[in-house]
């Protein structure tokens, strides 16, 4: 593990979040360092403070054996086309689980999964291949987290929830108790959500009133 080159596909704003993830994770001997990024735009990570080689498009670069890839991608619609076009050419996917989250042993994590500072996956949860989960972001026991779901920061999935492939959520959603959120499904930013979420629906929360 050690010895092979982490990519990060996607240089946006958490694509450099996972940059600095990635430290920690190599600082605590727990896996390499993202070192490259493959991004449509080549300047990407310009204006700030990273040193990463750039290896070109993300249709164009052709994947070695050496390489390991990390999805920066938010978008769930984005990020499964893009899985699909690198899985088709070879690439493997790593998951990311920064040192400070918390991963219950009988839990289950698929293949690029990533975890951020703070998350937690409680007992016997399944989270499905290149799920994001964002800082201090909570999933419950027994929960279910469908393939290329993305959860922004704080997000709190309560126990049995059951979630649906391809499912965004805005920071600061929660997800009662037992409900299920069907695919394709996305949650808006502090959207309390209490009864079942029918297939590519959009659910905001009520906007801020004065008092």
């Amino acid at each position: 593990m050690m010895n092979k080159r982490l990519i990060l596909v996607g240089g946006g704003g958490f694509g450099r979040e996972l940059i600095n993830w990635s430290l920690d994770v190599a600082q605590a001997g727990l896996g390499p360092s993202i070192t490259a990024f493959i991004d449509d735009n080549p300047a990407a990570l310009d204006g700030f403070d990273y040193h990463l080689e750039y290896l070109g498009s993300i249709d164009q670069y052709l994947p070695q054996p050496q390489d390991l890839f990390l999805m920066s991608i938010g978008d769930p619609t984005s990020k499964q086309k893009i899985y699909q076009n690198l899985i088709s050419r070879g690439a493997v996917f790593s998951q990311l689980i920064h040192p400070t989250a918390v991963i219950a042993g009988s839990a289950k994590l698929g293949e690029g999964v990533v975890v951020c500072p703070f998350a937690l996956v409680s007992a016997d949860a399944v989270v499905g291949k290149m799920v994001a989960i964002n800082v201090s972001s909570s999933v419950g026991h027994e929960v279910v987290l469908s393939d290329f779901c993305t959860l922004s920061a704080h997000v709190d999935l309560m126990g049995s929830v059951q979630i649906g492939k391809s499912v965004f959520f805005g920071s600061g959603a929660r997800v009662l108790p037992k409900v299920t959120v069907k695919s394709r499904a996305r949650i808006g930013a502090g959207a309390l959500i209490m009864r079942t979420v029918a297939e590519e629906s959009i659910m905001y929360a009520q906007p801020a009133k004065k008092l």
